[in-house]
């Protein structure tokens, strides 16, 4: 009987413990955090490769990057409408398809193997001179991805 209360409260005090820590990573802000649609990081995290597909009914859906992104332009097919994203340099967003990207360079912003966007060719093409990878335009980058998603 002793032994059954004494369980009976250690359980008591774990899901307190448990309560008490949900609650304040809620007023901490852990548990409102914004999820990438497709892979789940935490997308505040990568605020300089957020990228934003919205989809023919209105639905906007926000990812941690260009790849998943680009995995969501897929996925949407002929649902998918327009995407933003970020232009790395600048932080401001742009439209997707009108981008440039390097592709595998050495520098890895949210994963591997990368895309990283930019709104202007030169900028991409400064970038790709000092860290590598290749230049590659929307549509090129949406092929690539198509093909290492099969």
């Amino acid at each position: 009987m002793k032994a059954r209360m004494k369980i009976s409260r250690q359980w008591t005090f774990l899901g307190m413990l448990a309560g008490m820590i949900l609650g304040l990573s809620a007023s901490l802000g852990f548990a409102d955090s914004e999820r990438c649609m497709v892979c789940g990081m935490d997308v505040s995290k990568y605020p300089h490769t957020r990228y934003v597909v919205e989809t023919t009914d209105g639905k906007t859906y926000t990812t941690c990057g260009v790849q998943c992104g680009l995995t969501l332009h897929l996925r949407f097919d002929k649902r998918w409408k327009k995407a933003t994203a970020v232009d790395l340099l600048s932080n401001r967003s742009f439209d997707a398809t009108k981008g440039f990207y390097v592709h595998q360079s050495t520098v890895i912003t949210d994963m591997a193997p990368g895309f990283i966007s930019f709104e202007r060719k030169e900028d991409a093409e400064k970038f790709a001179k000092g860290f590598g990878g290749q230049i590659v335009t929307y549509k090129e980058a949406l092929e690539i991805w198509r093909k290492q998603m099969k």
